[in-house]
């Protein structure tokens, strides 16, 4: 058995009458060519079959404690029935993407069964072009993002990983049933003032650290990276930046941008509905423009995003005039995570430039915007900030979810306006029963609050995107995945042109 983080309850708090902490992943295979036939369900629970013992998320269930005054714990079942979790569907002709993007939205607006495995996985025939799509459902609680390439690299004929029976649990299975799993939520109860002394220590520890290696500032800078947000943070900025900057450490950005983000249409408290569409684009122009920019991929992506979201906010009256504030996840793993599948994810917030026309201003502002965000997070003692969820009763997540699905629109938005995030992919071709795999979706899952999710995740030379939507907030998405294509072309037109300028002439875009 596993017992969940406080970063795990955090996602297991969102499953309510309107949101879930689902991860989706749709796969797309080349067609069938041949005698050769695509992966079917049969072939899928055969694959499953053979690799369960090394994948620990897909034999883990919610073991409730019994009193609640500690975390739950993640246990095995008896027995799990392939036949249950694996299911294959046929959509009509004609059998387009947009028919599959439906199918895909249809499924994700369902719940998980609580009473087996957080997951379930759809093989999808009756595609027009002869191949055949593939999407696995998996609870947020059991995995994160950053390893959902492990888990389909691990399902892959040829994994690039190991695969390693894992010991990847802390707890003994309960041979006396309820009573000794209450003897257990008893001792940990009163083992929590040992550790919470443990983790004062630690934290000691790590501001005379600071003291010795960087003197005060660091130590002085700390409270003001976490708990001001917006403007109330500006007279720390004020005096403590210079500082900071002339001695190389990462300037105060706070945590939380502002505490009033734009209103939009698509901010506010969802249903359980669902709506998803896909793309992909090419992985040269993300990487090229990030170079000809001087800049990354990530830093193209966010401005790219922000175009596109910029143009769809036109197209419904929504005013541009001021930034949304963007919710980017960041891994927290290091390496040495002796869990390994587990929760290592944070959010960090920035300004996401949607109000700028120029497209190289774009992407400047959103690199800026995230280097400070990051930078400041960064300077936190992060492995602490994972180690003090442990003392996070899970029953605040709860109440505080579910108080949020009761308040109006007005009050149920959180302190963000999308959620973007990147996932790195694998750089070589993947390949199931012998066939390859075309490209890899994420279909994330919404909060409370929160209408729009982009998330993306790269595939040999392509960049595959998923938006994941509340339909009476956003609508149709289709046409934001044309504002992509398009954005993405001017952006890469504009650096182009840009780095073609002769020395000292001015500049064909400037930041403004």
């Amino acid at each position: 058995m596993q017992q969940l983080t406080a970063l795990d309850v955090m996602f297991s708090s969102l499953d309510t009458e309107s949101t879930n902490g689902m991860l989706g992943g749709l796969v797309l295979f080349e067609p069938a060519a041949g005698e050769r036939a695509v992966p079917d369900a049969a072939f899928m629970r055969h694959r499953f079959a053979e690799r369960l013992d090394f994948l620990p998320p897909l034999h883990r269930q919610v073991v409730k404690v019994p009193i609640g005054l500690e975390h739950d714990y993640l246990g095995q079942p008896g027995r799990i029935d392939l036949l249950e979790h694996i299911r294959e569907i046929s959509l009509p002709a004609p059998g387009t993407h947009d028919q599959l993007a439906e199918e895909v939205s249809r499924i994700m607006s369902t719940s998980l069964p609580a009473d087996r495995p957080l997951w379930d996985y759809t093989v999808v025939h009756g595609l027009q072009d002869g191949s055949v799509a593939h999407l696995l459902r998996i609870h947020h609680l059991v995995i994160d993002g950053s390893s959902m390439p492990r888990l389909w690299d691990a399902l892959s004929d040829d994994p690039v990983q190991p695969l390693e029976r894992l010991r990847d649990s802390t707890h003994q299975q309960p041979r006396w049933g309820a009573i000794e799993m209450i003897l257990r939520e008893l001792s940990g109860v009163a083992a929590k003032p040992a550790q919470f002394a443990g983790f004062q220590a630690k934290f000691v520890g790590w501001l005379a650290q600071q003291l010795r290696d960087s003197g005060p500032l660091p130590v002085v800078s700390l409270p003001f990276r976490i708990a001001l947000p917006g403007q109330l943070a500006g007279p720390a900025q004020r005096l403590l930046n210079p500082a900071l900057r002339e001695r190389g450490m990462a300037e105060i950005a706070p945590y939380i941008p502002t505490l009033n983000p734009p209103r939009t249409t698509f901010n506010g408290r969802v249903s359980a509905r669902r709506t998803f569409v896909f793309a992909d684009l090419p992985l040269a122009e993300f990487r090229d423009t990030g170079k000809l920019l001087g800049g990354t991929i990530n830093d193209v992506v966010l401005g790219v995003c922000a175009g596109a979201l910029r143009k769809y906010m036109q197209d419904r009256g929504i005013p541009v005039d001021a930034p949304l504030v963007v919710c980017v996840p960041v891994s927290l793993r290091t390496g040495g995570e002796t869990l390994v599948w587990a929760n290592y994810v944070h959010m960090i917030f920035a300004p996401l430039p949607t109000h700028l026309e120029d497209p190289l201003a774009r992407v400047r502002e959103a690199s800026a915007a995230i280097k400070a965000a990051k930078g400041s997070f960064d300077a936190l003692p992060i492995g602490l900030v994972r180690e003090a969820s442990r003392f996070m009763p899970s029953a605040m997540f709860n109440m505080m979810v579910r108080a949020m699905v009761k308040m109006p629109d007005a009050l149920s938005r959180g302190p963000w306006n999308v959620v973007v995030s990147n996932v790195r992919g694998p750089g070589a071709a993947t390949f199931i029963d012998g066939v390859r795999v075309k490209g890899y979706w994420p279909a994330s899952f919404l909060s409370i609050g929160g209408g729009v999710n982009i998330t993306l995740q790269s595939y040999v030379d392509r960049v595959c995107f998923g938006f994941m939507g509340a339909p009476e907030q956003v609508g149709d998405l289709r046409p934001i995945v044309g504002h992509l294509h398009d954005v993405l072309d001017e952006t890469y037109a504009a650096a182009k042109a840009q780095a073609s300028d002769p020395p000292g002439a001015q500049p064909a875009h400037t930041t403004g």
